[in-house]
C-alpha cells in the first residue's frame, strides 16, 4: 500500500478539521511478517496523497476487509471524512504468505473474501464489524495474520535475503541477487510472486523511505538535502530530486517541509 505524507493535517475553516494517522508496534506473534498496525481518520473527503512503502496492507474501512497490494509510486486514494480505517502492514517478502496467492495475481485493491476462502474471510470481517474500539480492530487484524502465518509455509528465504540486501544504502539489484544466490532474472520472477514489485522498484522505494526517516530525524538544517543524498544512497542531489518527483510527486523542498513540520 502506501503511507500518508503527514501523520497529522488540518483543514482550516470556521471549525478546523483534523486528519490523523498513527502507527503501533506489531505484536511479537506477527513481528517477523508485519511492520506495524495502524489507524487513521481522514477528517474530510478528498483524494489523499499516499507515498509508496513496498508493503501489502490488510485494511478494514468500517464495511469491507481488503488487501491492498504495494504501490510503485504515489497514489491519490479517495477517502471519506470521519470513518475510522484500521490496518496491518505486511513486510516486503511476506505478502504472498499472507495473501495465500502470488502477489502478481492481486489487483490493486481486493476484497479479502475474493482472496481467502470464505470460511477464513467471513469471521474476520464479522469480528471487525463488531469491534468496540480501534485497539480491538487492530487486535483482530493481528490475530488474522497470525493465523495465516501458523497455517502456511513461510516465505522464500532467498527473497527475504534479497529484500534485506536492498535495504542497505549502498545496495544494488545485482548485489542483492548474488547475496541471495540468484540470477537477476530469477530474482525478478520471485519478487513478482512474493513482493509484488520488481527488485529495482523496491530498492528505490526503500531508499525513498530511508530519506523520509533521515529528514524527519535531522530537520531542515543547512545542506540537509546534500547530506541526505550522500547518506541515504543516492548518487547525488539531482538523483534524489528525480526520485522525489517519480515516487512522491514532490519536490525535495516539499518533502523536507513535511518532515520538518508534520502537523
Amino acid at each position: 500500500m502506501a503511507v500518508p505524507l503527514r501523520p497529522v493535517a488540518t483543514l482550516h475553516g470556521p471549525v478546523p478539521v483534523i486528519s490523523a494517522y498513527r502507527e503501533y508496534r506489531a505484536a511479537p506473534v506477527v513481528a517477523r511478517a508485519a511492520v506495524c498496525t495502524w489507524q487513521g481518520v481522514p477528517g474530510w473527503p478528498r483524494r489523499m496523497r499516499l507515498l509508496p512503502d513496498g508493503c501489502l496492507d490488510l485494511v478494514w474501512d468500517g464495511r469491507h476487509a481488503r488487501l491492498v497490494r504495494p504501490a510503485d509510486r504515489q497514489v491519490r486514494r479517495p477517502v471519506g471524512d470521519n470513518a475510522l480505517v484500521t490496518g496491518i502492514r505486511i513486510r516486503p517478502g511476506w505478502a504472498a504468505v499472507v495473501a495465500g496467492i502470488p502477489v502478481y495475481h492481486l489487483p490493486e485493491v481486493a476484497d479479502l473474501a475474493d482472496v481467502w476462502d470464505l470460511a477464513a474471510a467471513r469471521p474476520v470481517a464479522a469480528a471487525l464489524a463488531a469491534a468496540t474500539s480501534p485497539a480491538a480492530g487492530r487486535a483482530i487484524l493481528t490475530e488474522a495474520v497470525a493465523s495465516r502465518l501458523a497455517s502456511v509455509a513461510g516465505p522464500d528465504p532467498r527473497v527475504l535475503a534479497a529484500v534485506g540486501a536492498l535495504a542497505s544504502p549502498r545496495a544494488n539489484v545485482g548485489t542483492a541477487a548474488r547475496q541471495a544466490g540468484l540470477s537477476s532474472r530469477q530474482l525478478r520472477r520471485l519478487f513478482d510472486e512474493h513482493v509484488g514489485l520488481p527488485p529495482k522498484n523496491l530498492h528505490s522505494i526503500l531508499r525513498f523511505q530511508r530519506l523520509r526517516a533521515w529528514l524527519a530525524a535531522s530537520g531542515p538544517a543547512p545542506g540537509a538535502l546534500a547530506r541526505a543524498a550522500a547518506e541515504c544512497g543516492y548518487f547525488d542531489q539531482a538523483h534524489l530530486c528525480r526520485d522525489c518527483a517519480r515516487l512522491g510527486g514532490l519536490t525535495p523542498a516539499s518533502l523536507l517541509a513535511a518532515s520538518a513540520s508534520p502537523a
